[in-house]
């Protein structure tokens, strides 16, 4: 009797371990696996990789990107998609050879800050010299050769030459920089600092140690008689009383869309009768702007932060020991500047 409940307690035994071990398999083998839910904000990057690029004025890997200072970098990094795109009429040899080293200088910058983006220079005419669309390959950047209307400056035409660029090649890119050639300079990845939703102008500002932004207005003499000339006396003269912001013409960047409409708009509005006047594409600009023009397109103007800034008066600390910048009021290096001018150390860039 003994012997038989022993064995029907093994058997029990057997048979609940048996029960125990197919419960366990069964939930194992049903289990969902864990929803993977993707970040689709945009992405931040908390550290930058160090930059190895040095020459006579800098060492980008003294340049601060890190921590607070990497907020900025919210988007795609440069890619092929992207063009940074200049327009370019050289009046005689002598204009290119004063600003030839300071131009390389920029280019060899860009070519590190943003070396995926595509690089396109719209030669309006002739080139400088025997060797430059060699010289401009050697810095990552194309030279198309196209035809000159002799009915606008350099600087209007320009515009003109890189709306048909962009009409006839707007599928082959998400996001557009327009630069002048000589003096806009990208220190780090200043596509990964936009969207191709977004589109930008720019004010002339600068900064203070405190990060107050003080801005250039259209009181400017030069600038009035710009705007005196190209569009009339009285905008002038209201403009100056107001001391508007001076838009500047030298940068439009954004979303390739964006970017192409601007231009359609900006262009339509073009007097024949004027676009040979120095300044008159600046004018023009302003006058358009503030006047309501571009609207619709949503543009934002940037001042002088660490994403962008027209740099003429001081706005970063030059580290000539080190060969950094720092934008005054924070701690952290600029990303994008159209020119440089630094004061106590002396850095003169335009």
């Amino acid at each position: 009797m003994t012997r038989t409940l022993t064995n029907l307690c093994i058997f029990i035994s057997i048979c609940f371990y048996i029960l125990i071990m197919l419960i366990v398999i069964y939930v194992v083998g049903n289990k969902q696996p864990a929803l993977i839910k993707l970040n689709t904000a945009p992405i931040i990057t908390n550290q930058r990789v160090k930059s190895k690029y040095e020459d006579k004025l800098f060492k980008l890997y003294n340049f601060n990107y890190s921590e607070e200072c990497a907020v900025p970098f919210k988007y795609k990094p440069n890619n092929q998609r992207d063009l940074l795109i200049y327009g370019v009429y050289f009046s005689n040899k002598g204009s290119w050879l004063n600003q030839r080293q300071m131009t390389l200088q920029t280019l060899s910058l860009n070519q590190n800050g943003i070396p995926n983006a595509k690089k396109i220079l719209l030669l309006c005419g002739e080139p400088p010299e025997v060797n430059f669309a060699s010289l401009m390959k050697s810095k990552g950047v194309e030279v198309i050769t196209v035809k000159v209307d002799s009915l606008y400056n350099g600087a209007v035409l320009r515009y003109v030459v890189i709306q048909k660029y962009l009409e006839e090649n707007k599928e082959k890119y998400d996001r557009v920089f327009i630069a002048d050639l000589r003096d806009v300079f990208f220190f780090e990845d200043g596509f990964a600092t936009f969207s191709d939703s977004q589109l930008y102008l720019s004010n002339e500002c600068s900064r203070n140690n405190k990060g107050d932004i003080s801005c250039t207005s259209l009181a400017n003499e030069l600038t009035k008689k710009w705007m005196t000339q190209s569009i009339n006396k009285e905008v002038a003269e209201l403009y100056a009383a107001n001391k508007t912001k001076i838009v500047n013409s030298g940068t439009i960047f954004g979303g390739t869309e964006k970017v192409l409409r601007l231009l359609q708009i900006y262009t339509s509005q073009f007097n024949y009768q004027r676009v040979d006047i120095w300044g008159y594409d600046q004018s023009l600009l302003n006058y358009m702007y503030y006047t309501g023009q571009f609207n619709s397109l949503n543009i934002t103007v940037a001042n002088c932060d660490q994403m962008f800034c027209f740099d003429m008066r001081n706005g970063c600390y030059y580290n000539k020991q080190e060969k950094s910048l720092i934008v005054r009021g924070t701690k952290c290096s600029p990303i994008i500047r159209h020119k440089i001018v630094s004061q106590n150390p002396d850095l003169v860039l335009f």
